[in-house]
């Protein structure tokens, strides 16, 4: 784990040397501003790179060669670019002198042969720019290739298996020196006490210890106090608080204690108490203890026992219980495994010695995750039991658990077998793949929590920014879900780097290794198993990166704007068939198949696809229209046919529509296209309530209208623009004839509406003794009113 924590600041720090062209080239030119000088140093600083590789034998030897090459490299880039354009100057100026002519003055063939020596010189710089720049990069290469070797020899390094007694006798046979060695070491440090005891050593040793008290205990507890108190009473009543005050518990558990770790080395170190040996140890714990603390305070930000309406995860009190000890027994297996390891490296322990320290901690790991499975586990049984039946399980924790146990049968299995390194990485790599992804897991929520904080419309900030620029208050909340995404995806870039970053030595050759065991011919075209793995894995990232970018849009960005349902599934559905069809072409192009090879692979099947998959072709293309022309969305309420319901999806090959028995209706989407339909929410989204009723000859006309009238003002779903109209359609056999129409908000709403008027109306005309011979029709396709008002529209 320290191994790993080391590397990535080592990574970090060099990025950040990289970042700074200026300072590279200043420790390779020695401050100078000649290219050419920079470039004769950096040729010497490369020889003498070329030249340690022979002596380098571990990864610390060869990570700073690969540094200074990496120098050499950006110093060889940093001369061409401030050559290339001085040569391109002196091209042009040459090319507008001219060719050499009888008689031209003797100052212009002066000019033209300096001009041209200055051409020349700068030309040969920055071709030897050029090859200093590529001899750098494979150096780079070659340092890259001897690291990654090393890698794999140590991890997939076996020996006698545990499980022999061979195993054991040679540790028993290297007990004595290696007993030896170690009484050494403390003997040493047990000498260099007592000889260095002083008062003046004892007073600098006991301000580091009460130092790291101070920071461990008052400090920490009233900086978590001051912390919550201003979430609780100050802070904005936003999510932003809990994201904030989890971080705040990071860096304050975090920083502390490791600044309190540092004073007491530190501390020790100027008292001079502690010998060389006993140092590096010293400070090896130290970086360990740092690195759990984080972990540490990564559990408490997450857990908080005692404030659980904080917590960011969905943990009930129960489960927050139960995982509380694992984070601190997590740092103390880091720290007892580090310290082990860098103890037997320290005294020069024998490989029986070291091989078994790896034994010791590999089953740590293993037997610190196996027990936090088991808890899981236990908390679920318990909940079902609780519950009465087996409750909803989390597909997340489901996979991580699998994964758990995998991971711990594969670490006891290279045990049993004798692959001591190999089982250590696993573990160790387990308890680093959770912390960085918990970390990360933190860090976005967080940023994603400020960010759409400030930057949401009724926010201070976010009504500034819409003022200032003139921006409406939906953009600047879409612009902050932007930029939270943004955000977000880079730390999920910069978590991954830092996952991968230990297992990066190490996956090339066994890559190369897979790659090069056979391949098949196919057309001229090679495919290598690794290549097969490499677009397997491309696919399958991708699809999942294109689901993921698709449920943040259903779920964040598109509710954020101010598009309808429809709207919506059409710019998600655009989205997740580019998505797929880059990743495809993504894929393909990983297997070594070139974009003129699947066009020259379309062109043959052309045929066939016309002929065999031309009804398929045809609906999804009608699908493409539908999303794009938008003449049925869903939330329509349409008529095909005999059938009428609510779209419910648009899909790839056809659109499934929910009819009145709340059955679904399949429909091809070149149905929808090549026939007519009516879409009665296309132009006006309302629904039409028509009531045919008669009443006879010698009633008050007046009055029936006056109570349709006062029936459509009270009913609260009738509208009243349009306004409602009562009409005498006709005077037949002694009867009048009346014709009333009303609009409601959604053609959903009329038939419910239409039975609450009908039956109003029967009880007001039964009151006033009025009889009346009630019937309900459907509205005529010619009728001046339907063809008038009617919200209905025909799509051919």
């Amino acid at each position: 784990m320290l191994h790993r924590l080391v590397q990535l600041l080592r990574i970090l720090f060099l990025a950040a040397i990289l970042q700074m062209p200026g300072v590279c080239f200043a420790q390779v030119a020695a401050a100078t501003d000649d290219p050419t000088v920079a470039l004769d140093q950096a040729t010497s600083e490369l020889d003498a790179v070329k030249a340690s590789l022979a002596s380098a034998q571990t990864a610390g030897d060869y990570d700073p060669l690969r540094a200074r090459a990496q120098v050499v490299a950006t110093t060889a880039t940093a001369a061409i670019d401030a050559l290339t354009p001085k040569l391109d100057a002196a091209q042009a100026t040459l090319a507008a002198i001219g060719e050499a002519a009888e008689g031209e003055a003797a100052d212009v063939q002066a000019q033209r042969a300096a001009l041209t020596a200055q051409r020349d010189a700068l030309d040969s710089a920055v071709k030897r720019a050029t090859l200093l720049s590529t001899g750098a990069r494979e150096t780079i290469e070659s340092i890259n290739r001897a690291i990654t070797d090393l890698f794999n020899r140590d991890t997939l390094e076996r020996v006698a298996s545990p499980l022999t007694t061979r195993y054991w006798q040679s540790v028993i046979d290297n007990l004595p020196v290696d007993l030896v060695r170690l009484s050494s070491f403390f003997g040493s440090a047990a000498d260099r006490f007592a000889n260095e005891a002083s008062l003046r050593g004892a007073l600098i040793a006991a301000m580091g210890l009460g130092l790291a008290v101070a920071l461990l205990s008052p400090i920490r507890i009233r900086l978590r106090k001051a912390g919550q108190a201003y979430a609780a009473d100050r802070a904005p009543q936003t999510r932003a608080r809990r994201s904030g005050l989890a971080v705040w518990f990071l860096l304050v558990g975090s920083l502390t204690s490791s600044f309190a770790f540092v004073c007491v080395v530190q501390g020790l170190d100027w008292a001079g108490f502690l010998t060389g040996p006993a140092a590096d140890l010293a400070w090896t714990l130290a970086l360990a203890s740092a690195f759990g603390s984080v972990v540490v305070s990564l559990g408490s930000a997450f857990l908080l026992v005692d404030r659980p309406s904080w917590r960011l995860l969905p943990i009930d009190d129960a489960a927050a219980v139960v995982l509380r000890p694992f984070p601190v027994a997590t740092a103390i297996v880091v720290v007892v495994g580090t310290g082990l390891i860098e103890l037997n490296r320290i005294v020069g322990a024998s490989p029986a010695a070291n091989v078994t320290a790896n034994l010791l901690v590999a089953l740590l790991h293993a037997g610190l995750i196996a027990t936090l499975l088991v808890a899981l586990r236990r908390l679920r049984s318990a909940r079902d039991a609780e519950a009465g039946e087996v409750t909803e399980r989390r597909s997340i924790v489901t996979v991580a658990m699998l994964l758990g146990w995998i991971a711990v049968v594969a670490c006891l299995a290279a045990l049993a077998r004798g692959n001591v390194n190999l089982a250590l990485l696993i573990g160790r790599e387990i308890i680093w793949v959770a912390t960085v992804t918990s970390g990360a897991y933190l860090l976005m929520t967080a940023l994603d929590d400020l960010v759409t904080t400030v930057l949401s419309q009724d926010g201070r900030f976010g009504r500034a920014l819409a003022r200032s620029f003139g921006l409406r208050e939906s953009t600047v909340r879409q612009l902050g879900l932007v930029i939270s995404v943004i955000a977000r995806v880079a730390i999920g870039f910069f978590a991954l780097a830092s996952v991968l970053a230990p297992l990066g030595g190490g996956t090339a050759p066994a890559y190369t290794q897979l790659s090069g065991i056979s391949s098949i011919a196919i057309g001229g075209i090679v495919i290598q198993p690794g290549s097969i793995l490499r677009a397997i894995a491309i696919l399958a990232l991708g699809i999942s990166a294109v689901r993921l970018i698709g449920r943040w849009m259903n779920g964040t960005f598109l509710p954020a704007t101010e598009l309808d349902a429809g709207a919506r599934n059409s710019a998600l559905t655009i989205v997740r068939y580019i998505g797929i069809v880059l990743v495809t072409a993504w894929s393909i192009s990983s297997l070594g198949v070139g974009i003129e090879r699947i066009a020259l692979l379309a062109s043959a099947l052309s045929v066939g696809i016309g002929f065999g998959l031309q009804a398929i072709t045809q609906n999804f293309i009608s699908g493409l229209i539908l999303l794009a022309e938008r003449p049925v969305k869903i939330g329509d309420t349409i008529r095909v046919g005999t059938d009428e319901g609510d779209v419910k999806s648009i899909n790839v090959r056809s659109t499934e529509i929910q009819i009145g028995d709340r059955s679904t209706l399949i429909i091809p989407n070149s149905e929808l296209i090549t026939k007519s339909v009516r879409n009665m929410t296309l132009a006006n989204p309302l629904g039409r309530v028509q009531i045919v009723f008669s009443v006879p000859m010698e009633e008050d006309a007046d009055e029936i209208i006056a109570i349709l009238m006062r029936l459509f003002a009270d009913h609260p779903a009738i509208l009243d623009d349009p306004a409602p109209t009562v009409m005498i359609d006709s005077l037949v056999e002694a009867k009048i004839n009346f014709n009333a129409i009303a609009f409601v908000a959604s053609p959903r709403l009329t038939y419910a509406t239409r039975s609450e008027l009908l039956l109003q109306l029967l009880r007001r005309l039964k009151a006033r003794g009025i009889s009346s011979e009630a019937g309900i029709r459907e509205t005529p396709e010619t009728s001046p009113v339907a063809a008038s008002q009617a919200p209905a529209a025909a799509i051919p």
